[in-house]
């Protein structure tokens, strides 16, 4: 296996592990009556400050936030078994992901070489974690195998650490996704943007179907199954083509999936592999700062699901129209700052 994706899958499985811990955590509290306090407060702690820890790597300081963060997620689910107030264990274990986050982008994207695939990857394996986490937490399923799974995080990361002299120091020239002509403030924007867009629309997908735990699994994998299958294409296909089939194709499956649980998988995995169009993006004009470019997609999500929290449609044909407008809006945008060459983003 090649170095880059050796890395991406070994931080795939960092972080479906560091997702099971986080979600086992938070969702152990879903019938506490602080539990959404407590929900807005983990994805606060967890995916505002990665830009921050991004940045720290990206001047040249050499902190692994990866055994950081998981020696911090780890005193997590001891607070937890300890019945430790959930804030404080809200609290830690939010940090502890964040970190883990960053040292997976790290890794990934300076070993990659221009490539989104193991970048991709790296991220699918949150949403399979996800999901896991959450079924763990509503089984009952004791603390103590949690601990366990948890520890086995060392093992990836040592394993991608091994390869360490692979990853590249400085800036990722490799990375040439934007319009040369686009400014830097320009794309940065319109990326981010998109993510707090996309991020609301997943919010809001009608998915009537989903209602127990096996079309549960089948809705975050199909998403976790799209963003790796979102760096494959960028990498295969181009990135203009992969906008358009993330963007235009995944609609009418979206909004006729409602009660169509097939047809909205299929829209969900299509609709997800955005989100390495984004990075691949934000990562060609921040070369000198691939963690401060990850960070700004986690800081986008955040908000785009913040924003959701507030303000839905309730009648299905006004929310389907909204998502169509939004689907547009988000592919010209991305036409807009997208290279139009073969040179790393367009066929």
């Amino acid at each position: 296996m090649k170095t880059k994706n050796h890395i991406g899958l070994m931080y795939f499985i960092v972080h479906f592990i560091i997702e099971i811990t986080c979600y086992y955590i938070a969702f152990s509290y879903v019938n506490d009556a602080q539990f959404m306090i407590l929900a807005f407060l983990y994805d606060m702690l967890a995916f505002i400050p990665e830009g921050f820890y991004g940045m720290l790597n990206d001047i040249g300081l050499k902190i692994h936030f990866g055994y950081i963060g998981m020696i911090i997620a780890g005193a997590a689910l001891l607070m937890f078994a300890f019945d430790v107030k959930p804030v404080i264990a809200i609290v830690t274990v939010a940090i502890g992901n964040g970190m883990i986050h960053v040292q997976g982008a790290q890794m990934t994207l300076r070993s990659s070489g221009g490539k989104m695939f193991p970048s991709a990857l790296y991220v699918a394996g949150g949403s399979f974690g996800v999901v896991t986490g959450r079924l763990l937490a509503a089984g009952g399923v004791p603390v103590v195998p949690v601990i366990i799974i948890h520890c086995l995080m060392v093992i990836p990361i040592i394993l991608a650490d091994k390869q360490k002299e692979r990853v590249l120091a400085g800036e990722l020239a490799d990375y040439n996704y934007a319009d040369e002509k686009t400014g830097r403030g320009l794309v940065i924007g319109i990326a981010v943007f998109i993510v707090i867009l996309r991020a609301y629309m997943g919010s809001v997908v009608p998915t009537s179907w989903n209602d127990d735990s096996v079309t549960l699994i089948l809705l975050f994998s199909s998403l976790g199954l799209g963003k790796a299958l979102g760096g494959y294409l960028i990498d295969k296909i181009g990135m203009r083509i992969t906008v358009f089939i993330s963007t235009i194709c995944s609609l009418p499956f979206l909004i006729f999936g409602d009660k169509l649980m097939v047809v909205s998988l299929i829209g969900l995995m299509l609709f997800s592999m955005t989100m390495a169009v984004a990075l691949g993006l934000l990562v060609s004009v921040m070369k000198e700062y691939p963690g401060l470019a990850f960070g700004l997609t986690t800081v986008g999500l955040f908000f785009g699901v913040f924003i959701a929290a507030f303000i839905k449609f309730d009648d299905l044909f006004v929310n389907c129209v909204s998502l169509a407008v939004m689907t547009l809006i988000s592919y010209f945008a991305l036409r807009l700052i997208i290279r139009k060459d073969k040179k790393n983003g367009s066929n």
